[in-house]
């Protein structure tokens, strides 16, 4: 079973990231990913690094846009993750490395464009991890970042984790939302200024989720994230409590088609 770390946030082992590749990056973080690097300006020849990069989805797109001559290096901690990453990026030319955000393997100025997609709030210390992508940043260059709004703007996301608690416990519901728990947009912007970036912007962007049935919603989010094995471990009345309770919260956003409704995610860009 994967675990959470308080040091490191949500640690995926790789059967959770392979399912996080399949449910997750469709579902969102591909349309979202595109979108950062259209943000950030991304074309030919420009060295690229993707922090935090989970199962590779930004370091695929910046790498189309920067082939031939280009460079893409995808960085992250949890070594699952980089395995599902690299065997989802196929022949992509990604240079994929094992790293903390706050001690970066790059010389001063190596890069153009430092992207960071949904890694933010789960850094143990976030001035560290900012200071190390200035640092790395080639003077004028871009920084992008994307962090989901707390759970008071998640429609879909906060009956999961109410539910989860009732019928799992509290470090269950915490897990699921800890992707939550860091998108203040004055705090965000004031890491990123005292990091020394500048021009920085910040963004509310609303994506669209749209998934089965309330069942499909609680099998995918568990089976990408650390819950998984504690889902499965569940007697069949529990689960059945479960997806009834999420169910009920979701039926705002129920239609003939199943379940949908929106995430918020602030999105921030900045210069060197």
């Amino acid at each position: 079973m994967a675990q959470t770390t308080a040091a490191h946030g949500w640690q995926l082992e790789q059967d959770s990231a392979t399912a996080y590749e399949r449910f997750l990056v469709p579902l969102l973080f591909d349309t979202s990913a595109r979108d950062l690097v259209d943000r950030l300006q991304v074309r030919p020849s420009d060295r690229v690094l993707d922090v935090a990069c989970g199962t590779g989805v930004v370091a695929r797109h910046a790498a189309e846009r920067v082939e031939p001559d280009g460079e893409v290096v995808a960085v992250d901690l949890n070594p699952g993750m980089l395995a599902a990453a690299q065997e989802a990026a196929a022949n992509r030319a990604i240079r994929w490395e094992e790293a903390s955000a706050d001690a970066l393997a790059l010389e001063d100025g190596h890069v153009d464009v430092v992207c960071c997609q949904q890694g933010l709030q789960f850094f143990g210390d976030r001035p560290a991890a900012l200071a190390e992508m200035h640092r790395v940043t080639t003077a004028g260059g871009r920084l992008g970042l994307s962090v989901c709004r707390p759970l008071d703007h998640q429609p879909g996301y906060r009956p999961l984790v109410d539910g989860l608690r009732r019928h799992v416990g509290h470090a269950a519901a915490e897990g699921m939302a800890s992707p939550f728990s860091f998108g203040d947009r004055d705090e965000i912007v004031a890491l990123v200024r005292a990091a020394g970036f500048r021009d920085v912007e910040a963004r509310i962007v609303i994506w669209p989720l749209r998934v089965s049935s309330p069942a499909a919603f609680l099998r995918g989010e568990t089976a990408s994230s650390p819950l998984g094995g504690v889902i499965a471990d569940l007697d069949a009345e529990v689960i059945d409590a479960l997806i009834a309770d999420i169910s009920e919260g979701l039926a705002p956003h129920t239609d003939d088609a199943g379940v949908s409704f929106p995430i918020e995610t602030l999105v921030v860009t900045a210069r060197r």
